[in-house]
């Protein structure tokens, strides 16, 4: 009895899906992307131009090289996707198969790039021609063939919306009490702190306990995909626009904290944007969400603490490491972790089975991961003028905050590695902010006095970036 409960459990937890015509089977819990690696598909898409095999690489919905047509809407981020039974799913720019496409050939044919608004030109005709086939071999998915559904939307007003439930946003929201509202986009509150990469910051226990202890609204799958001056007749300086599953909620708040921490990006060598190369914290966040490993052997590419920290959480996750590379002069303190200095000069395979590296080495390995410290995600909020400036060590535009958390704009906080803090200093971080805006929201101000970054709030970005 106790065997035939077990077997029926299996039966539920298995969904069935296609792509490109072929059924294949996930798991409940999947997301589209894992449910394909799983499975053994790592060529996801082709690029628009060349038609380069594309596979995931940030799973954070980020990079844009895991884009799918899923039931006939286009351009779907895999990596977001929950799986679903029964769900329909075609690989896109691939007129002749995404696995042999013979599109590859331009890459090779216009070896030293393929110029196409100037190919042809010398006749108007042959012009046209021209940019007419450029057209219909390139592109991201083909427009849905059927209207969709209207969606549900809602109208709400906040005092305070803290934007992602990370360690700097949950901090965020417990220190500006029960009138704020916390938005996280995944399925569960915890960003970095549930991937296990920096020890010494706050861990999943941190994040249940702190969840548990706040008297707010949290909502989870709720994706904040526009943050604009409230122009409506309600009170408040901003308006939120919040995709949730089916419905979209628009939200008015007095106050907002984002804390949407930030994203991996690639490094320029060859090979880098082939299947078989990921961001290591991508890896990790794959890992802790759905217990897929993309192979058993893995080749680590990176620099500083980030390196190391990557390196080790990912041997905690069940890699083996081929090796682990340092590319800047300074090879970080590693303890017994056995990290050489070179630098990666091809990724071999499709997907990656190699890497190469100078001075001369082959590396074999089933998959290259890349880590970096991520660049901050400060977009949401420079589209209301906050100001963000570049630094080299964060590989991005931190925000630039005041040491209460406020960006130039008055009304908008900042906390964590939006601001350039990771690790116990995002939750630190996120604390000041919820404080500072929640006295703002009690003196019924629009924000308080703009204060302009100081050198205090500078050295306190450039320290974060050295830890």
């Amino acid at each position: 009895m106790l065997e035939k409960a077990k077997l029926t459990d299996e039966r539920e937890s298995t969904l069935r899906f296609s792509i490109d015509g072929e059924m294949m089977e996930g798991r409940a819990g999947d997301t589209l992307a894992a449910a394909l690696l799983r499975a053994g598909v790592t060529t996801f898409t082709r690029s628009i131009k060349y038609h380069r095999p594309r596979g995931p690489f940030c799973f954070a919905g980020s990079c844009g090289q895991c884009l799918v047509t899923i039931d006939g809407v286009p351009s779907l981020p895999a990596c977001r996707i929950p799986l679903e039974d029964g769900m329909k799913c075609e690989r896109q720019n691939a007129p002749l198969g995404a696995g042999n496409d013979l599109l590859r050939a331009t890459d090779f044919i216009f070896a030293s790039g393929l110029d196409h608004h100037h190919l042809m030109i010398q006749s108007r005709l042959l012009g046209r021609v021209a940019l007419e086939v450029a057209r219909r071999l390139a592109g991201l998915g083909e427009l849905p063939q059927k209207v969709a559904p209207a969606v549900h939307g809602e109208l709400r007003t906040a005092s305070i919306v803290v934007v992602g439930a990370g360690p700097a946003g949950i901090a965020a929201a417990r220190a500006a009490g029960p009138s704020a509202l916390l938005l996280e986009r995944d399925a569960q509150p915890g960003g970095a702190a549930l991937l296990g990469v920096d020890p010494s910051g706050p861990g999943a226990a941190w994040v249940a306990r702190e969840v548990a202890a706040f008297d707010g609204e949290v909502l989870t799958r709720a994706e904040v995909v526009g943050l604009y001056r409230n122009e409506t007749r309600l009170p408040g300086n901003a308006l939120l626009a919040v995709r949730q599953g089916g419905r979209v909620l628009a939200i008015v708040a007095g106050q907002v904290i984002v804390a949407t921490g930030g994203v991996s990006q690639p490094v320029p060598f060859p090979g880098v944007d082939r299947p078989g190369v990921y961001a290591a914290r991508g890896l990790l966040r794959l890992f802790a969400q759905s217990g897929v490993r993309v192979g058993k052997s893995i080749a680590v590419v990176g620099e500083g603490k980030e390196l190391v920290d990557c390196a080790r959480a990912l041997q905690r996750a069940g890699y083996e490491l081929a090796r682990v590379v340092a590319t800047s002069a300074a090879l970080p303190p590693s303890g017994d972790l056995p990290v050489v200095r070179a630098q990666p000069v091809r990724a071999l395979g499709d997907p990656a089975r190699a890497l190469d590296l100078e001075p001369k080495e082959r590396v074999r390995c089933d998959a290259v991961a890349l880590a970096w410290a991520p660049a901050p995600l400060h977009d949401l909020a420079s589209s209301c003028g906050a100001k963000a400036q570049f630094f080299a060590e964060l590989n991005g535009f931190p925000l630039e905050v005041s040491e209460s958390g406020r960006t130039t704009v008055p009304w908008i906080f900042a906390a964590g590695r939006v601001c350039g803090l990771g690790g116990s200093a995002a939750a630190e971080s996120g604390a000041r902010a919820g404080k500072a805006a929640a006295a703002s929201a009690l003196a019924g101000q629009p924000g308080g006095s703009q204060v302009a970054v100081g050198e205090g709030a500078a050295r306190a970005q450039g320290t974060a970036a050295a830890k």
